[in-house]
């Protein structure tokens, strides 16, 4: 998919293989940032990732993930000052609870 903008992947550890980077790709300070997550849970993951490019000095504008499972990532991700939207919840995909 091709759309003229700059992307960067925040992984959650260094890994001893590639590049070893905490980010891979071009993080400025002042970019304003959509952050996309597959899989939010309880939206650790995505705020630890939200904490390393505000640290760079960039914004996070807004957080958007995949499939949001209903276990407080969006109570958490809002809590922490984050707008947040889900394209589908597992509510969604008929996934109940056992």
């Amino acid at each position: 998919m091709e759309t003229g903008k700059n992307w960067v992947i925040i992984r959650n550890s260094k890994k001893g293989y590639g590049t070893g980077k905490m980010v891979e790709g071009v993080l400025n300070k002042g970019d304003v940032i959509l952050l996309v997550e597959d899989i939010a849970t309880t939206g650790g993951q995505v705020l630890e990732a939200a904490k390393i490019i505000t640290e760079a000095g960039a914004k996070v504008n807004k957080i958007v993930c995949v499939i949001d499972r209903k276990q407080g990532a969006e109570e958490n991700i809002t809590r922490a000052g984050y707008k947040f939207e889900s394209i589908l919840t597992k509510d969604d995909l008929g996934i109940k609870d056992t």
